[in-house]
């Protein structure tokens, strides 16, 4: 089952790759009215289908808005290609996204430098018509006022969005995971990583005072306060953890950091418990986020 009806009007795709531990991490959320609605974040190129698809089936027509929290392939690969099914629809980013998405050849080079076959597996990015893009200030739909944010922790061009008691995180406070008990959440830190923005970013979002926080990865929690909370102390306590090796002449593999965090940060506790898939996953990405803050450190 690819979609899921979250709230009234809320639903979330899973967006899943033919590769191991890619599943119910990646996805798309939409908002319904009638036969229309918006997109937050429509995910790869290799997906499109799958999303094209849930659409038909909770009887979506029309696309009139696709909001981006940030253009990383994973998020927002796909929106060239979505756009030629939707050509009413208007896509809303940040300004210093319009460029890369106008010509992703920069973007799509850069993704495959870092993430190699991950990146592939996304697959290469569409061109938008340029004529299709706004950004800047807020969205009125109807009924309703989706307020955007800048939010540039994660990336540069961050965005959030805000529907009533809604905030689409994307991936300003990391990630959160299904663990069947206590919260698995680790940060999203890629380099060039500068904490303080990623935390006062964070503290942007908290000061709007959201009850439900929607992840890009993955899923609705409630209590959005204290999961941004969290997301902060995970911050801080990971580059404690490295300046205090760096201090006291320690390795800085990363290897030997990410045992180090996998052994203290009780955020990560329940690593242990997910399938060994999504553990290789979530250790390569842990160790992105790893080497983001090391890079800082060592600047």
């Amino acid at each position: 089952m690819a979609t899921h009806k979250i709230l009234e009007n809320l639903f979330l795709v899973d967006l899943d790759l033919p590769i191991p531990g890619f599943y119910s991490f990646i996805s798309s959320w939409i908002i319904k009215k009638g036969d229309r609605g918006i997109i937050i974040d429509p995910g790869p190129s290799t997906t499109i289908n799958i999303l094209r698809n849930a659409l038909t089936d909770i009887g979506i027509e029309r696309i009139d808005y696709i909001l981006l929290t940030h253009i990383h392939l994973d998020h927002a690969g796909g929106c060239g290609d979505l756009i030629k099914c939707y050509p009413d629809s208007v896509i809303f980013c940040h300004p210093q996204a319009v460029t890369h998405l106008v010509d992703p050849e920069k973007l799509w080079q850069g993704s495959v430098n870092v993430l190699g076959d991950l990146a592939r597996a996304y697959g290469r990015p569409s061109p938008v018509n340029g004529e299709r893009i706004s950004s800047g200030g807020d969205i009125v739909w109807k009924d309703c006022i989706i307020q955007s944010l800048e939010t540039p922790g994660h990336a540069s061009h961050h965005l959030c969005f805000f529907l009533k008691n809604l905030v689409f995180a994307g991936e300003v406070a990391g990630i959160s995971l299904p663990s069947g008990g206590k919260h698995y959440i680790r940060p999203a830190t890629p380099s060039p990583f500068r904490p303080d923005i990623a935390l006062q970013s964070i503290a942007l979002v908290i000061e709007k005072r959201p009850q439900l926080i929607c992840y890009g990865h993955y899923g609705l929690l409630e209590d959005a306060l204290t999961m941004l909370q969290m997301a902060k102390e995970q911050i801080g306590f990971w580059l404690t953890i490295i300046k205090d090796r760096k201090i006291n002449g320690l390795n800085l593999d990363e290897e030997e950091i990410f045992a180090e965090i996998l052994g203290k940060d009780s955020h990560l506790s329940a690593f242990h418990q997910l399938e060994s898939n999504i553990q290789k996953r979530e250790a390569y990405f842990i160790k992105n986020s790893i080497k983001g803050m090391l890079e800082f450190i060592n600047r």
